[in-house]
């Protein structure tokens, strides 16, 4: 039942950011929420800046979720992101492309079905290559 119930929420996270709505998006992250992708202490306010700062970057952002898998108290997603390159990124000047990657997130939920610790794993060749910063996959 509760995996059930974390892959909804999982969902309902993803939809709250395509929507624009963070503070709708953290509802579904613990207090004490620990970001493991990057050493950063605990605190919900870390994956907040994180996610704050990826719509700050790529306004339109729209995440799909292509796949998720829950069991237990884990949610695994594989998603595909779309968003236009509007503003400077990694040092390179808005193109007005359509830029695509992939991610993979794995979630911990606790037992009130709130996220408590996220891995990500973004395609980040993907990014640089669509953004010019090296040679496109041959």
């Amino acid at each position: 039942m509760s995996a059930a119930r974390n892959k909804d929420n999982y969902l309902k996270a993803k939809a709250a950011f395509n929507d624009g709505d963070l503070d709708r998006c953290m509802s579904y992250y613990a207090p004490d929420h620990q970001l493991r992708s990057r050493d950063v202490g605990p605190g919900r306010q870390h994956i907040e800046q994180s996610l704050a700062s990826t719509r700050e970057s790529w306004p339109d952002l729209q995440i799909v979720v292509e796949h998720a898998v829950a069991e237990d108290d884990w949610v695994m997603g594989h998603c595909t992101t779309t968003a236009t390159h509007t503003k400077p990124v990694m040092g390179v000047a808005p193109t007005n492309r359509r830029i695509q990657a992939t991610f993979w997130d794995l979630h911990r939920f606790d037992p009130q079905g709130r996220i408590v610790e996220t891995w990500n794993l973004t395609d980040s060749l993907a990014i640089m290559q669509a953004l010019g910063l090296v040679p496109s996959r041959g």
